[in-house]
Protein backbone atom coordinates (compact mmCIF):
# COMPACT_ATOMS: atom_id res chain seq x y z
CA UNK A 1 0.00 0.00 0.00
CA UNK A 2 1.26 3.48 -0.83
CA UNK A 3 1.96 5.74 2.12
CA UNK A 4 -0.30 8.80 1.63
CA UNK A 5 2.49 11.05 2.79
CA UNK A 6 4.66 9.96 -0.11
CA UNK A 7 2.00 8.90 -2.60
CA UNK A 8 2.19 9.50 -6.32
CA UNK A 9 -1.50 10.20 -6.79
CA UNK A 10 -1.93 13.53 -8.57
CA UNK A 11 -4.49 16.13 -7.51
CA UNK A 12 -6.91 17.29 -10.24
CA UNK A 13 -4.91 19.24 -12.81
CA UNK A 14 -7.40 22.11 -13.05
CA UNK A 15 -10.80 22.41 -11.42
CA UNK A 16 -13.84 24.58 -12.00
CA UNK A 17 -12.97 26.59 -8.87
CA UNK A 18 -9.50 27.25 -10.32
CA UNK A 19 -11.12 28.61 -13.46
CA UNK A 20 -13.46 30.83 -11.46
CA UNK A 21 -10.60 32.21 -9.40
CA UNK A 22 -8.60 33.01 -12.52
CA UNK A 23 -11.56 34.72 -14.21
CA UNK A 24 -12.57 36.73 -11.12
CA UNK A 25 -9.05 37.96 -10.37
CA UNK A 26 -8.50 38.78 -14.05
CA UNK A 27 -11.80 40.70 -14.11
CA UNK A 28 -10.78 42.76 -11.06
CA UNK A 29 -7.49 43.62 -12.75
CA UNK A 30 -9.26 44.52 -16.02
CA UNK A 31 -11.75 46.80 -14.25
CA UNK A 32 -8.96 48.51 -12.34
CA UNK A 33 -6.99 49.01 -15.55
CA UNK A 34 -10.01 50.42 -17.41
CA UNK A 35 -10.87 52.83 -14.59
CA UNK A 36 -7.44 54.12 -13.66
CA UNK A 37 -4.78 53.54 -16.32
CA UNK A 38 -5.49 56.73 -18.27
CA UNK A 39 -5.42 58.77 -15.05
CA UNK A 40 -2.10 57.50 -13.70
CA UNK A 41 1.19 59.32 -14.29
CA UNK A 42 3.86 57.70 -16.42
CA UNK A 43 5.85 56.85 -13.26
CA UNK A 44 4.13 55.12 -10.34
CA UNK A 45 5.32 54.58 -6.75
CA UNK A 46 7.11 51.27 -6.25
CA UNK A 47 8.63 51.72 -2.77
CA UNK A 48 8.00 53.72 0.40
CA UNK A 49 10.43 54.59 3.20
CA UNK A 50 9.68 54.13 6.90
CA UNK A 51 8.07 57.57 7.00
CA UNK A 52 5.57 56.60 4.32
CA UNK A 53 7.22 58.72 1.62
CA UNK A 54 7.75 57.47 -1.93
CA UNK A 55 11.46 56.87 -2.49
CA UNK A 56 11.34 54.91 -5.73
CA UNK A 57 9.12 54.65 -8.79
CA UNK A 58 8.55 52.39 -11.78
CA UNK A 59 7.07 52.87 -15.26
CA UNK A 60 3.30 52.60 -15.38
CA UNK A 61 3.43 49.58 -17.70
CA UNK A 62 5.74 47.79 -15.26
CA UNK A 63 3.32 48.53 -12.43
CA UNK A 64 0.45 46.84 -14.30
CA UNK A 65 2.61 43.86 -15.23
CA UNK A 66 3.67 43.38 -11.61
CA UNK A 67 0.07 43.75 -10.45
CA UNK A 68 -1.10 41.07 -12.88
CA UNK A 69 1.80 38.75 -12.10
CA UNK A 70 1.06 38.72 -8.37
CA UNK A 71 -2.73 38.98 -8.31
CA UNK A 72 -3.58 36.77 -11.30
CA UNK A 73 -0.61 34.61 -12.27
CA UNK A 74 0.78 33.72 -8.83
CA UNK A 75 -2.32 31.64 -7.89
CA UNK A 76 -2.04 29.89 -11.27
CA UNK A 77 1.64 29.19 -10.63
CA UNK A 78 0.83 27.75 -7.19
CA UNK A 79 -1.86 25.53 -8.70
CA UNK A 80 0.57 24.16 -11.28
CA UNK A 81 3.50 23.72 -8.89
CA UNK A 82 1.62 21.35 -6.58
CA UNK A 83 1.85 18.73 -9.36
CA UNK A 84 5.64 18.72 -9.03
CA UNK A 85 5.50 18.09 -5.28
CA UNK A 86 6.64 14.54 -4.35
CA UNK A 87 3.82 14.59 -1.76
CA UNK A 88 1.18 15.89 -4.16
CA UNK A 89 -1.36 13.34 -2.91
CA UNK A 90 -1.49 15.24 0.40
CA UNK A 91 -3.00 18.33 -1.23
CA UNK A 92 -6.40 16.65 -1.24
CA UNK A 93 -6.14 16.56 2.56
CA UNK A 94 -5.95 20.36 2.86
CA UNK A 95 -7.76 21.38 -0.32
CA UNK A 96 -9.77 24.20 1.28
CA UNK A 97 -6.68 25.68 2.96
CA UNK A 98 -4.72 25.60 -0.29
CA UNK A 99 -7.61 27.46 -1.95
CA UNK A 100 -7.59 29.97 0.92
CA UNK A 101 -3.87 30.61 0.42
CA UNK A 102 -4.29 31.36 -3.28
CA UNK A 103 -7.27 33.65 -2.71
CA UNK A 104 -5.49 35.30 0.21
CA UNK A 105 -2.42 36.28 -1.80
CA UNK A 106 -4.52 37.38 -4.77
CA UNK A 107 -6.89 39.60 -2.76
CA UNK A 108 -3.96 40.99 -0.79
CA UNK A 109 -2.34 42.07 -4.08
CA UNK A 110 -5.57 43.60 -5.38
CA UNK A 111 -5.98 45.67 -2.22
CA UNK A 112 -2.39 46.89 -2.11
CA UNK A 113 -2.07 47.79 -5.79
CA UNK A 114 -5.39 49.63 -5.83
CA UNK A 115 -4.45 51.57 -2.70
CA UNK A 116 -1.24 52.62 -4.45
CA UNK A 117 -3.31 53.69 -7.46
CA UNK A 118 -5.66 55.78 -5.32
CA UNK A 119 -2.70 57.35 -3.56
CA UNK A 120 -1.18 58.26 -6.94
CA UNK A 121 -4.48 59.91 -7.88
CA UNK A 122 -4.26 62.23 -4.89
CA UNK A 123 -6.28 60.43 -2.25
CA UNK A 124 -4.87 60.71 1.27
CA UNK A 125 -3.87 57.11 1.93
CA UNK A 126 -1.04 55.93 4.16
CA UNK A 127 0.04 53.15 1.83
CA UNK A 128 2.71 51.60 4.14
CA UNK A 129 0.14 51.40 6.95
CA UNK A 130 -2.37 49.79 4.63
CA UNK A 131 0.25 47.27 3.50
CA UNK A 132 1.16 46.32 7.08
CA UNK A 133 -2.49 46.14 8.09
CA UNK A 134 -3.22 43.90 5.11
CA UNK A 135 -0.25 41.68 5.97
CA UNK A 136 -1.66 41.40 9.48
CA UNK A 137 -5.05 40.29 8.14
CA UNK A 138 -3.37 37.79 5.80
CA UNK A 139 -1.22 36.41 8.63
CA UNK A 140 -4.28 36.05 10.88
CA UNK A 141 -6.44 34.35 8.23
CA UNK A 142 -3.75 31.92 7.09
CA UNK A 143 -2.57 31.24 10.62
CA UNK A 144 -6.08 30.53 11.86
CA UNK A 145 -6.23 27.41 9.69
CA UNK A 146 -2.55 26.56 9.33
CA UNK A 147 -2.96 23.48 11.50
CA UNK A 148 -4.87 21.89 8.60
CA UNK A 149 -1.92 21.83 6.21
CA UNK A 150 -0.39 18.40 5.63
CA UNK A 151 3.18 17.48 4.82
CA UNK A 152 4.36 18.90 1.49
CA UNK A 153 7.32 20.74 -0.02
CA UNK A 154 5.67 24.04 -1.01
CA UNK A 155 3.30 25.21 1.75
CA UNK A 156 3.93 25.68 5.48
CA UNK A 157 6.94 25.46 7.82
CA UNK A 158 9.07 23.11 5.75
CA UNK A 159 11.91 22.17 8.09
CA UNK A 160 13.83 18.96 7.32
CA UNK A 161 12.72 17.56 10.69
CA UNK A 162 9.04 18.23 10.01
CA UNK A 163 9.27 16.85 6.48
CA UNK A 164 10.74 13.60 7.77
CA UNK A 165 8.20 13.07 10.57
CA UNK A 166 4.47 13.65 10.25
CA UNK A 167 4.01 14.04 14.02
CA UNK A 168 6.71 16.71 14.05
CA UNK A 169 4.99 18.41 11.09
CA UNK A 170 1.59 18.46 12.80
CA UNK A 171 2.89 19.75 16.14
CA UNK A 172 5.07 22.38 14.45
CA UNK A 173 2.11 23.70 12.46
CA UNK A 174 -0.21 23.77 15.46
CA UNK A 175 2.29 26.04 17.21
CA UNK A 176 2.85 28.09 14.06
CA UNK A 177 -0.91 28.57 13.69
CA UNK A 178 -1.16 30.20 17.13
CA UNK A 179 1.89 32.39 16.52
CA UNK A 180 0.65 33.56 13.12
CA UNK A 181 -2.72 34.53 14.58
CA UNK A 182 -1.04 36.52 17.37
CA UNK A 183 1.42 38.11 14.91
CA UNK A 184 -1.42 39.03 12.59
CA UNK A 185 -3.35 40.79 15.34
CA UNK A 186 -0.23 42.68 16.47
CA UNK A 187 0.66 43.80 12.95
CA UNK A 188 -2.88 44.95 12.21
CA UNK A 189 -3.02 46.93 15.45
CA UNK A 190 0.46 48.41 14.91
CA UNK A 191 -0.50 49.55 11.41
CA UNK A 192 -2.92 52.09 12.89
CA UNK A 193 -1.47 52.75 16.36
CA UNK A 194 2.32 52.63 16.14
CA UNK A 195 4.76 55.28 14.94
CA UNK A 196 6.81 54.63 11.81
CA UNK A 197 9.83 53.38 13.79
CA UNK A 198 7.83 51.03 16.00
CA UNK A 199 5.75 49.86 13.07
CA UNK A 200 8.86 48.56 11.30
CA UNK A 201 10.09 46.95 14.53
CA UNK A 202 6.75 45.22 15.19
CA UNK A 203 6.60 43.83 11.67
CA UNK A 204 10.17 42.53 11.85
CA UNK A 205 9.60 40.86 15.22
CA UNK A 206 6.24 39.37 14.21
CA UNK A 207 7.38 37.96 10.89
CA UNK A 208 10.66 36.63 12.28
CA UNK A 209 9.07 35.26 15.44
CA UNK A 210 6.21 33.51 13.68
CA UNK A 211 8.63 31.69 11.38
CA UNK A 212 11.79 31.18 13.45
CA UNK A 213 10.09 29.98 16.63
CA UNK A 214 8.24 27.12 14.86
CA UNK A 215 11.50 26.24 13.07
CA UNK A 216 13.36 26.01 16.38
CA UNK A 217 10.46 24.08 17.92
CA UNK A 218 10.57 21.57 15.06
CA UNK A 219 14.25 20.95 15.71
CA UNK A 220 13.68 20.58 19.47
CA UNK A 221 11.01 17.96 18.79
CA UNK A 222 13.45 16.12 16.55
CA UNK A 223 16.30 16.37 19.07
CA UNK A 224 14.07 15.19 21.91
CA UNK A 225 12.96 12.18 19.88
CA UNK A 226 16.55 11.23 19.00
CA UNK A 227 18.09 11.94 22.37
CA UNK A 228 20.32 9.11 23.44
CA UNK A 229 19.75 7.65 26.88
Amino acid sequence: MTNPKFGNERPPSWSKSDTWQFLITLAILAVSFALFNHRLPSEVASHYNVNGEVDNTMPKWGFWLLYGAIAVLLPVFMTVMRHFDPRRSNYSRFKSYFTLIRWGFSLFAHVIFNMIILSELGYSIKVPNVIIGAIGVLWFVLGNRMGQVKSNFFVGIKTPWALSDETNWNRTHRLAARLWVIAGILMFAAAWLASSFWLAAVVLVCVAGSTLIPTAYSYLLYARGHKTT
